[in-house]
This record gives C-alpha cells, structure tokens and sequence, in this order.
C-alpha cells in the first residue's frame, strides 16, 4: 500500500483531476499537475504539464519554476540556460527563479556562479530552504572531491527509482564479479570508498564549511551535529587503524573498521526528516557502538567475532538509505 507520501500524492492527483474535469484550460490546476509529477520524479510529464500550464497563462512564474527544474533534470542544459535568462530578464526579483539558476549552474560545474544566485535569492527570500541548501552546496563544492560527489548525485537524479537501484544493483555484482579477476581487490577497495563518500559527502563538506567565517552561519544546528558526529568518527577510525600499523596492534585496526562503519547509519539520522529512520538508523549505529563498548572491555577474541556482525549492520544501512520511507534529508 502507498506510504504517507504516496497517499498524498494520490490525494493531489485526485483533486488536480477533478479541477481539470471542472475547467481544462485553468492554468493553475496543469501547475499543481506539474508538482505532482515533479514529487513522483516523473520528469518528462512534469515538463510537459508545465507547458501546458504556460501555454495557458505565459505569466504563471510557479508554471515557468517547475518547467526550469524538469528541463534540468533531465539535462537538457542548453534549453533551460536559455528559459531562465528569458525568467530573469522578466522578473530579476523572483527568488525562486535565482534558486533554479543556482542550481542549473551546480549542474553545469561554475559553482562561483551559483553562489551568486543563490545569494540573491536568499537576499529576495531570507527563509527560502531551497536557496539556502543551494548555497551550502555550492560552497562544498569548492572542493574538488565534492565536485566528483556532485556529478554523481546529479547523474543519479536524472534516472527514475528502478533505474537507480538498476545501477546500485549492478556496481554490488560487478564488485562481487571483479574480485576473482587479477587486480581485483584494488577494484573493491575502490567500491568501498566510493559507497563510503557517498553517504559522508555532506557531513565531511558541512565540517569543512565550520571554518567559513561566512558559510557557518547557514550551517542549522542539526547539520553541524551531523557533521561534527560523522566526520569525528571517520577520523577516529582512521587514526585508529593507522595506529594499528604502527603499532601492530590488531584490536586497534578492529576499532578503526568499526568506528568508519558507525558513520554509515550516523549520517542518516541528524538531518532525515523520517522519524522511522532516525530511529532504525540510530538503533544501528547504538548497536555497533554497544559492540565496540563490550568489545574492548571484554578482549579482542570476542570483540572480533561481534563486531562482523555489527559491520554488516552498519553497511546495511546504505541499502536501507536508498528506500524513500526511510530517509527524507531535511
């Protein structure tokens, strides 16, 4: 059966059909047709409602917004460069319309233009989220790591649901498949740090921003608990494990697994507006922490067979994260 989401979802459908049944030239009610789809990440019908709604009314801005956003996500670049100069030169006020230019310039890479947008939109609509998460993305992506990050997500986000997982899916096997071929192991190191970036990408990028005089500010408190959190258990792990070379010491390499895996589940409850995942994510990351407690007080013998179990929890996690219900980033 539908989740919340999705029963709301039906909820506008019903109420978008009924309005087209009533009047089928109102260009408000192709408008709300047009969000629907945009919400069920169907992409090509939001943009074609979304003309619709305009060919109706050439004046409806939410009509004009939503076309940017479809034109951008299917990547149609060139086409919605040209939509927002035509929306800026008519009404350079609109908050909303610098938002969608901020994030059609992340798309496009000029990051330093984006900020600009997203600047002005914040300056036009001070309590603006969209602008706001703009703009903290267009400083993380100052760095060149989260540049890559960026690609990937954006990438991500042209594909439907089933597409998605079609490609997750297939990296998980292709890894499984690369590891008997010479040279294997070098593949699936990489496939775990790239399932680790993934899902730190932003808690590691809202840490770096902690040090931006400017860009703290927009920072809100959850997010820099999730940062602070997530990016001090990474590098507890990391110290650990380099401690563990040093020193050949075998329960401080187990530590340092252990303490990276806790960052799995840990950047999936701060900022995730789904209470059931802020406590199947949290009840993860409590469970392995538990297993690291018990472990080192209790010696590395057992420590070693418990904390396979907790590892396999914790990267659980990113499987889990994938399913909507569970994780919404607020």
């Amino acid at each position: 059966m539908p989740n919340e989401v999705g029963e709301h979802l039906l909820e506008r459908g019903r109420r978008k059909n009924m309005a087209l049944g009533l009047d089928p030239i109102d260009s408000y009610a192709h408008t709300a047709e047009a969000q629907a789809y945009l919400q069920m990440e169907k992409w090509p019908l939001a943009e074609q409602s979304a003309r619709q709604a305009l060919a109706l009314d050439a004046d409806n801005s939410g009509a004009a917004n939503q076309l940017a956003q479809a034109l951008r996500l299917q990547n149609k670049q060139s086409e919605n460069a040209a939509h927002l100069a035509g929306m800026l030169a008519r009404d350079p006020e609109d908050a909303f319309t610098h938002a969608n230019a901020g994030w059609a310039a992340l798309q496009r890479g000029v990051h330093r233009e984006a900020e600009v947008h997203f600047r002005e939109a914040l300056r036009l609509d001070p309590d603006f989220d969209y602008a706001r998460e703009g703009l903290l993305t267009s400083f993380r992506a100052r760095s060149p790591l989260y540049r890559a990050y960026l690609k990937y997500t954006f990438a991500m986000a042209r594909l439907n649901r089933g597409a998605r997982w079609a490609v997750i899916l297939g990296l998980y096997f292709g890894v499984k498949v690369a590891r008997y071929l010479p040279g294997g192991v070098i593949f699936v190191a990489l496939y775990f740090l790239f399932v680790l970036w993934v899902w730190v990408a932003r808690p590691v990028g809202n840490t770096l921003l902690l040090f931006d005089r400017f860009a703290r500010y927009a920072l809100r408190r959850s997010e820099k608990i999730e940062a602070a959190v997530v990016t001090g258990c990474l590098a507890t792990g990391l110290s650990s494990i380099i401690l563990s070379f040093a020193m050949d010491w075998e329960l401080a390499m187990l530590f340092g697994i252990a303490a990276i895996a806790i960052a799995f589940p840990l950047s999936l409850v701060f900022t995730n507006a789904s209470i059931l995942g802020r406590w199947v994510f949290g009840g993860i990351a409590a469970g392995a922490a538990l297993v690291i407690v018990f472990g080192l007080l209790l010696g590395s013998h057992l420590f070693a067979d418990l904390f396979v179990g907790a590892c396999i929890a914790c990267a659980a996690s990113t499987w889990l994260g994938n399913i909507r219900a569970l994780n919404k980033r607020g």
